[in-house]
């Protein structure tokens, strides 16, 4: 069975045992559906499932070139903040960088943005990758 197809039994799975919690007040419905779903899941009862749950998958999109740029200048603004009082600033924009990485996202999360500064983002606004720790 594949990832995919895994994954997908588990969402209807879950969402077969919140349809029967909020569905009925018996605890064994006459419903074919459930009962084959029951018979595949091993150590059900063990499972708490609130009807309110849901499961989401959210997949970041590539950013397009303005929004690359937009991300840049934010990231620069927040650099530039963090090194404008500095005389003792490391040799090399990395290691500044690195340095300052936690003051931007900080930044970043006081003014609402929904990204922070790590390696993925370096990466994708063309930055250098954070020190290895």
């Amino acid at each position: 069975m594949t990832m995919s197809r895994w994954f997908k039994k588990g969402v209807e799975f879950i969402n077969a045992l919140a349809d029967q919690w909020k569905g009925s007040s018996d605890p064994n419905p006459a419903n074919e559906n459930m009962d084959t779903v029951a018979e595949e899941a091993s150590g059900a009862d063990s499972i708490a499932v609130r009807p309110e749950s849901k499961i989401s998958v959210k997949i970041e999109e590539p950013l397009n070139q303005q929004e690359i740029e937009r991300r840049r200048e934010i990231v620069r603004r927040f650099f530039n903040d963090f090194w404008r009082s500095s005389d003792d600033k490391p040799a090399t924009f990395a290691e500044r960088l690195n340095r300052a990485e936690g003051h931007i996202n900080e930044r970043l999360a006081a003014c609402g943005e929904t990204w922070q500064l790590d390696a993925a983002t370096r990466k994708q606004l063309g930055l250098p990758p954070p020190k290895p720790v």
